[in-house]
Order: C-alpha cells, then sequence, then structure tokens
C-alpha cells in the first residue's frame, strides 16, 4: 500500500512521507479504510532499492470487505491509463478544498487508550461506509491531499473540484503547471488573467534564500537559452514566500522540510516538485510568484 493512517499524526500520510518522517518505527500506522494495523516498510534511502511501501504484520488481514488491496491495484493502473468510466471515477476522491476547514494536527504522541479510540473510529467509520455500500466523495483541507490526487491519477485531471478562492471546476483547471517562455519570448504569463491558481514547478538546484520574513525558492523554469553551447536558465522563475504571519514553529517546520526534500534528491536522478496556491506578478516582475500561506505549499518528489 502507498498510504497509511498514522495514529500519533492523526493524518494519512503517503510512502515517500517515510523519507522524511524521523525515528519511523516509534509510530503506528493503521488502514484508512479498516483500522488494520500495518508495517512501513523499504523507507531508509541509502539502503533500500524499492520504494517505501505499508504492509499488513503476519497472521493479519485487512477486514473483509476493506477495498484497499482493490484501491492499491486500481491506483496502479491510473499511472499509466485513464480509469473513469461512463459510470464515473471508481474511488472516492476530494471534489472539493475548503482551507477554513483545516484543524490544528496534534502532533504530540497519543497514549494506548488514545490509539486503541482512533482504531475504533475508523473501524466504524468504515462499517458505516460499509452499510452505505457506496462510495463518496468529500470535502478536504489537506493540500497535500488535493496535491497527490493530482499527481496519481493524470488520466483523470477532469474530475470535478471546487477549490474554494481559485476558479474552475475540474482537477485541471486549478493546477497549472508553469511553461517555460517559447520562441523569442523573454517572459510568459501562465494564467489568462491575474488570480489565484495553483501552480508547480522543479525545484532548481539553488539554494533557497532567506531575507528577512521572506523565503525565497527558484524554480528550474525560466527563460532557457543557449549559452556556450549549453543551455542555461538565465532567468529562472522564483516564488517568494512571505513568512510574516508565521509562528516560528511553522517556519522552521517549513525551512526543514525545505531542506529535507532537497536532500532526498540530492545526487539521484530524481525530482522535487514545489506545488503552491499563488499569484504570478504582472507589474514588476514576471518571473515572481507569491505565496504567504504555509498551508498551501507543498512538495512532492518524482
Amino acid at each position: 500500500m502507498d498510504d497509511a493512517r498514522c495514529v500519533e499524526l492523526q493524518k494519512t500520510v503517503t510512502n515517500e512521507d517515510l523519507y522524511l518522517i524521523d525515528d519511523v518505527k516509534s509510530y503506528q500506522f493503521v488502514c484508512d479504510e479498516c483500522g488494520v494495523s500495518l508495517i512501513p516498510c523499504s523507507y531508509k534511502k541509502a539502503v533500500n532499492l524499492r520504494k517505501p511501501y505499508f504492509k499488513t504484520g503476519k497472521n493479519s488481514e485487512h477486514l473483509v470487505g476493506c477495498y484497499a488491496k482493490a484501491t492499491s491495484k486500481i491506483r496502479e493502473q491510473a499511472k499509466t491509463a485513464r480509469i473513469s468510466t461512463d459510470e464515473g471515477f471508481p474511488l472516492a476522491y476530494p471534489n472539493r478544498f475548503n482551507l477554513t476547514a483545516a484543524k490544528s494536527v496534534k502532533t504530540e504522541k497519543s497514549s494506548a487508550s488514545d490509539i486503541q479510540a482512533q482504531h475504533g473510529v475508523i473501524k466504524k467509520q468504515f462499517d458505516n461506509a460499509n452499510r452505505a455500500n457506496s462510495k463518496q466523495n468529500y470535502v478536504t483541507s489537506s493540500f497535500q491531499t488535493l496535491v497527490d490526487q493530482y499527481f496519481n491519477f493524470p488520466f483523470d485531471r477532469d474530475r470535478e473540484l471546487t477549490f474554494v478562492g481559485i476558479s474552475g471546476h475540474q482537477y485541471q483547471q486549478v493546477f497549472h503547471k508553469i511553461q517555460n517562455p517559447i520562441g523569442k519570448q523573454k517572459f510568459r504569463f501562465q494564467s489568462e488573467k491575474p488570480e489565484t491558481k495553483v501552480f508547480f514547478s522543479s525545484l532548481s538546484w539553488e539554494k533557497p534564500e532567506i531575507i528577512d520574513d521572506q523565503i525565497i525558492v527558484k524554480l528550474s523554469a525560466g527563460w532557457w537559452q543557449e549559452s556556450d553551447g549549453k543551455k542555461k536558465n538565465l532567468r529562472p522563475y522564483f516564488v517568494e514566500i512571505n513568512t510574516t504571519e508565521w509562528s516560528k514553529t511553522v517556519f522552521n517546520n517549513f525551512t526543514q522540510r525545505l531542506t529535507q526534500i532537497r536532500e532526498l534528491v540530492k545526487g539521484t536522478d530524481k525530482k522535487a516538485m514545489m506545488v503552491f496556491a499563488g499569484k504570478q506578478d504582472r507589474e514588476q516582475d514576471f518571473y515572481r510568484f507569491t505565496c504567504d500561506e504555509s498551508r498551501l505549499i507543498c512538495f512532492k518528489v518524482f
């Protein structure tokens, strides 16, 4: 399985997240559908060649009726082909995003009784869903979940999505890849009008800058030109993040994760993608994007 619910963090984590969690063994993971315990595997980057994943323990299986395994197979198919049919998309997915519905995440370790209670909640939700015998799309306040949906189902991006504060009614209308200027262009507007969109691009190899209350992150997208027989990014697009309203904890967590992501792909053929909700500067510097909400910035490794 590619994802599981972490009991202590009280959120779903992906296999990629295992690379970034310190002391993975100190956390407990369960199936988000039926609550069965799961074991994280192959998460040591320097040792394991296989990508991280979750599995059930010895003599332990998913509850009867849990479609976690079937879902995993469908997700694999979705990487190379469209899985939507005339009857719709076969899995429940977030079709509405609303950040104001976000709740603070508890990062402290839970007690044994808390863990048992969490298992009970998941089991109850599974039983209720099983009785209803139908998949239901849902509202999410997790930006990472939305980003995973976009990239994990590349042939089904015409699915319905309402992102409060951003125009568009489908994933492909809300998300925009930052494109390089082409031909004789020296810059390129990334949206038809000045508005907030969910933009994404792989990160530049250059180290981010921290200047007072701003973090400047350069992207690989930009004005690439031939120079001395080599292609060089003469004007990279960059994201200017305003951290004025951030707490010290939020700031430290973000910069730490950015460092971890860069270290994760360093010396490999992998790329780190930055995804953020922001705007392109159309008045002073067309290569500049701005954003200030830490919960609307995330990273993904390919």
